[in-house]
């Protein structure tokens, strides 16, 4: 499948690679189709880049290398899109706004995916998280990488 992106150029990627959202995410809920591509620059941020839109990319990273104690608390009625089995595994991402120096993430509305079905969802926790909590710079990513999540899911 060819995908051309305003910020990665031509892409040509395996439709199996790409990770199906059935509801879309919130404000983009049209766009359901998304490849997850690393950062070259930068290991701990990955994009999810629409299949459809090629104008359509959006920073993420995984909340867990910089806020240890995060949690997402949803309800299993939230995570049926998801069609998970015993033993799924789900890794959590969360969007990323802001300019280098100052970036924030929404620990709100996080992106869940199953990466064995390749399918995600956009849920808004049952608790009161951030929509624009500061990421800590000074934090190395020590869990694995975004980067390396991609290589796992491709």
């Amino acid at each position: 499948m060819r995908i051309d992106t305003q910020r990665f150029g031509t892409l040509q990627i395996n439709p199996d690679e790409l990770f199906l959202f059935p509801q879309g995410l919130i404000g983009m809920e049209s766009l359901r189709q998304w490849a997850l591509l690393p950062d070259l620059d930068n290991p701990a941020v990955a994009w999810l880049q629409s299949a459809s839109r090629g104008d359509r990319a959006i920073p993420v990273m995984s909340p867990r290398a910089f806020f240890d104690d995060y949690r997402v608390h949803v309800t299993r009625r939230e995570l049926a899109c998801l069609h998970l089995q015993v033993g799924a595994e789900i890794y959590v991402l969360t969007t990323i706004s802001g300019h280098v120096g100052r970036l924030t993430t929404n620990l709100r509305s996080p992106l869940l995916l199953n990466l064995s079905r390749r399918l995600g969802c956009q849920v808004i926790t049952g608790d009161d998280q951030p929509i624009q909590a500061p990421v800590p710079l000074s934090k190395s990513a020590q869990q694995i990488s975004v980067a390396d999540l991609v290589r796992q899911a491709a």
